[in-house]
């Protein structure tokens, strides 16, 4: 099978969650031999990188924001800011060509944004729903003060549409968790639809013994992606300074991709603004929590995955892990609130063996649920199905 991927970003390097499980699907599909080339998108958010181990080909497109632009799509247009900024006559060229001398089989597109690239075409077409999109906006809608409040209930009432739409153009559709899974029922879509959420390779992670005393506490993600930026700094002024009067002895390490100046201000002794690091595994293992604070956003916690691979307790709100198979008080903690939040981590912090129960129970759960062997059956079998109808 020959598999054309869209994407709205590049997926080498794999800096974030939506990269990483974009090139799952794309090391997925070589190890069953199958020939995959992927035609990305090169922005000023995420720049391409000139070399890939995989065949990537990208071309530039300036997806930034812009205030007037935005107001024109508000004031002019029904459809979501989103599409209009993805849309790009060189992206189209470059389809046009790939589609003339790769020839694939099928496509599928990572990104509902780039439907409308493809929507017209005779080519088998499957979706990959990394989130539902219109419940980020929804989310990020109650944080903001009037107007932005306005223009983000708008944003996402036009994306809800739109995305309920457009699943009705594809041949085949990927939910990431049961949440996206379940957005497609209530579409009413009727076809073939496999839940394949990402998986890691687990034997390729150690699982280092955590610390007795004095535990190491840490976030990383992406730091230009608003739900995590509000929620760390959720976290900062909110939860750690009791924490930190509690606990001077406490260290705090926070790691992500385009870290903004603004969130150095609360650097101190205690607390460590890393910005991106060049080995997120390396980080990983010198953490013994991990804090997921996320009140908004959709999708699937990779970070998350990944802690539990390595053998880290975490500690999440109900938002951070809604699209994870497991047992909170088991496999993680979980707080929805600055007091419990508190109560959760110093219960983590100062209880080894509660941090050690809920770091092993996790590490199990990725070894059995989340590892990506036990994912290729499913993988032939869909696509097979989509391709023959």
């Amino acid at each position: 099978m020959r598999i054309l991927q869209l994407s709205a970003k590049p997926l080498y390097p794999p800096r974030d969650g939506g990269a990483l499980g974009s090139l799952y699907f794309v090391e997925m599909w070589r190890r069953l031999g199958w020939e995959v080339l992927t035609l990305a998108m090169s922005t000023p958010k995420h720049p391409a990188s000139p070399q890939a181990p995989f065949p990537q080909k990208s071309v530039f497109v300036d997806t930034t924001p812009r205030p007037w632009p935005a107001l024109k799509n508000l004031l002019f247009s029904r459809r979501p800011y989103h599409v209009d900024r993805f849309q790009s006559t060189a992206y189209q060229a470059a389809l046009e060509e790939t589609l003339a001398t790769f020839r694939p089989d099928l496509i599928q597109v990572e990104s509902p944004y780039l439907t409308p690239y493809v929507e017209n075409l005779s080519l088998p077409r499957v979706y990959r729903l990394h989130n539902v999109e219109y419940l980020i906006w929804a989310r990020l809608a109650r944080e903001k003060p009037w107007p932005f409040r306005h223009y983000f209930i708008t944003q996402a009432r036009r994306i809800h549409h739109y995305e309920t739409r457009i699943l009705h153009t594809y041949q085949g559709l990927i939910p990431i968790s049961e949440k996206e899974a379940a957005f497609i029922q209530e579409s009413g879509y009727r076809g073939p639809v496999a839940l394949i959420p990402y998986a890691i390779a687990v034997e390729e992670y150690d699982a280092p013994p955590l610390r007795e005393e004095n535990p190491r506490i840490g976030f990383i993600g992406g730091l230009d992606w608003l739900p995590n930026l509000a929620g760390i700094t959720w976290f900062l002024e909110r939860v750690w300074p009791e924490f930190a009067r509690r606990y001077p002895q406490a260290e705090l390490s926070i790691a992500g991709r385009n870290c903004p100046a603004s969130l150095h201000r609360y650097a101190s002794p205690q607390v460590h603004i890393l910005g991106e690091v060049p080995d997120s595994k390396a980080f990983l293992y010198a953490q013994d929590i991990l804090i997921v604070p996320l009140f908004s956003g959709s999708g699937i916690r990779i970070k998350i995955m990944e802690g539990w691979a390595t053998g880290r307790a975490i500690l999440s709100t109900s938002v951070g892990a809604e699209s994870l198979v497991c047992t909170p008080g088991r496999h993680l903690l979980i707080a929805d609130d600055e007091e419990s939040f508190l109560q959760a981590l110093e219960a983590l912090y100062t209880d080894a063996a509660l941090r050690k129960a809920i770091a092993q129970a996790g590490r199990h759960l990725a070894e059995t649920l989340y590892n990506r062997e036990a994912q290729l059956p499913h993988f032939r079998t869909f696509y097979e199905q989509v391709l023959h109808g």
